[in-house]
């Protein structure tokens, strides 16, 4: 378990995209829950298809509560959302007790693709594992997401690859040797500070 964050709470991290739409990354809170049923509905069937690897109309109030309420220090989300709370891409990786590896997820609005939104946030989830002590993130991916795997590779870390089952393709991206410089720590630092206060703050916490 990591220690307590002391310290001011961080400033808000802020991403631009390309076409220069601001959008705010924070961890994921229980009060998303409409914000990510409302992204999930707008999803072409493709997006969604290469998320969860087959067809999902909707997404089940059980699947709703355990992807915002992430109370474990195993788990962790990052959503990036337009003002006030417009949610358009999550980030998550999802781990088991005293692992050091994860899994890795993300899924962007189609309206956002291509801007650069999935690389921001999968950097802060990276960052954000480096710091919890991860050694590794894993991602499964459809062979023929080309947008996916190309993306995992220009993250310019250190990976692994290997074949899942005939549809897939397995990437490990190696954090040991990831040095983060000063900001990215910090920022980092702020987004898991910010999830340990939602998690003190939750009923039955303590």
């Amino acid at each position: 378990m990591m220690p307590p964050l002391p310290g001011p709470a961080p400033d808000p991290d802020t991403v631009v995209t390309r076409d220069s739409t601001a959008l705010t990354v924070r961890p994921i809170a229980p009060g998303d829950a409409d914000g990510l049923v409302e992204l999930h509905a707008r999803l072409s069937g493709d997006t969604i298809y290469r998320r969860y690897f087959g067809a999902r109309p909707a997404l089940a109030p059980s699947v709703v509560e355990r992807f915002t309420q992430v109370p474990e220090e195993w788990r962790f989300a990052l959503v990036a959302v337009r003002e006030p709370a417009d949610l358009v891409a999550v980030a998550r990786y999802e781990g088991s007790p005293g692992a050091t590896d994860a899994e890795l997820a993300v899924v962007v609005d189609d309206a956002l693709q291509h801007q650069g939104v999935g690389r921001a946030l999968l950097l802060r989830l990276v960052d954000v594992a480096v710091v919890r002590g991860l050694d590794e993130l894993v991602a499964e991916v459809l062979v023929e997401n080309k947008a996916m795997l190309g993306l995992l590779h220009r993250l310019g870390i250190p990976f692994g690859s290997r074949t899942g089952d005939e549809s897939t393709r397995v990437l490990t991206l190696d954090l040991r040797g990831l040095q983060l410089d000063a900001q990215r720590r910090a920022r980092a630092l702020g987004h898991v500070r910010r999830a340990e206060a939602m998690r003190a703050a939750a009923p039955g916490a303590g």
